[in-house]
């Protein structure tokens, strides 16, 4: 009797002392957000018979969703947090209006996890499936990158129109200097800067601002004339150039990605380098989940946060004339980083309509 009490308390002991360690795991480890998941609308509720999934797979199943619900190849793929403490922050860092948010679905796709924002629960959700990354505690080291623009934004609180004269002479980015360093320090100097052509970029940043920050608002191609519109296009040929420069000089450890070449030419290949570079590998199919990049591939022109219309006008000479010599600086830049160069070969220089976000 006395032998069988003894191994009846051993094995409690032991027992509790799981219950122990797998409290403190816990505790160190999930991540730092209050939301719930596997919520989706009841036209795809089918969906959530896909939330069960092996337990090695989700680390964290409190804050898991699927970017892909309503494919049946596809949907059972989740995206979430890694652990705490287990990826380095790393910078996204973009000129507004460069993709960023479609470049951030493209990331999570392929990766599973999620993408994070220095503007917090204020920015909207990149998919509409479901979205926890912007919540992040960007101290967590838990998201695969972070959203940081990293931009002086003029002044004015909209995009300025014909009745809607905001832009002083001391709003440009000429009289309006950079406050403080490129914020390139927060993060180590990692960071992967994302350029667009500015003449696309320049546009959609308009509609953005014009629109009262919707992602997919537009305002009246009417607008774009003026003394203000002369300012805006001096507005952003500086500060796209400054920022790019800026950050190529800063990264000490990162690259350049091109939002042309994962829009138009081979976005697995492009995704590959940038996975690369930030030292990811898929702990079930290393080093990238073949079946996650066809996902990624066949969700690439999803529609959420895309404009449907995206009115534009003809730039005049003077405005290209300011935009190349930006191209140049920034091309100059990369030369002396040894990093690729502009596509410029994939820029629509006349300036019609391109397509994305």
């Amino acid at each position: 009797m006395r032998l069988r009490f003894f191994k009846d308390f051993y094995v409690m002991g032991l027992v509790m002392t799981g219950l122990v360690l797998l409290s403190f795991y816990r505790f160190n480890y999930d991540t730092p957000i209050i939301t719930n998941t596997c919520q989706y609308p009841s036209a795809i509720a089918d969906g959530q018979a896909k939330c069960n999934l092996p337990a090695d797979y989700i680390t964290d199943s409190d804050h898991v969703t699927y970017p892909w619900i309503g494919d049946p190849t596809c949907q059972h793929f989740p995206v979430q947090f890694a652990k705490n403490k287990t990826r380095p922050k790393w910078a996204l860092t973009s000129f507004p209006g460069s993709g960023v948010t479609w470049t951030r679905q493209l990331i999570e796709g392929v990766t599973g996890i999620y993408t994070g924002t220095v503007y917090g629960r204020a920015e909207s959700p990149i998919v509409l499936t479901g979205h926890q990354g912007n919540s992040a505690d960007l101290d967590c080291e838990c998201t695969i990158l972070i959203k940081d623009h990293d931009v002086l934004l003029p002044d004015f609180a909209s995009f300025p129109t014909l009745t809607n004269n905001l832009v002083k002479e001391n709003d440009t980015r000429k009289d309006n200097k950079r406050r403080g360093p490129i914020r390139s320090f927060l993060y180590g100097h990692r960071g992967i800067l994302l350029l667009r052509n500015p003449m696309d970029a320049l546009f959609t940043f308009a509609h953005f601002l014009g629109s009262s920050g919707n992602h997919t608002g537009v305002v009246s191609e009417k607008d774009f004339v003026g003394p203000q519109w002369d300012k805006y296009i001096d507005y952003v040929a500086d500060t796209w150039a400054d920022h790019a420069v800026g950050w190529i000089e800063n990264i000490q450890n990162g690259t350049v990605l091109f939002y042309e070449r994962l829009l138009l030419e081979d976005t697995a290949v492009e995704l590959k380098r940038l996975l690369n570079v930030i030292h990811f590998v898929d702990p079930h199919h290393p080093p990238v989940d073949p079946e996650r990049m066809r996902c990624t591939l066949l969700h690439k022109d999803r529609k959420d946060h895309k404009r449907t219309k995206k009115p534009v006008i003809p730039l005049t000479a003077g405005h290209r004339l300011k935009l190349m010599s930006s191209i140049e600086r920034v091309q100059e830049s990369l030369r002396k980083k040894g990093w690729p160069l502009l596509p410029v070969y994939l820029y629509n220089l006349r300036h019609v309509e391109s397509p994305g976000i």
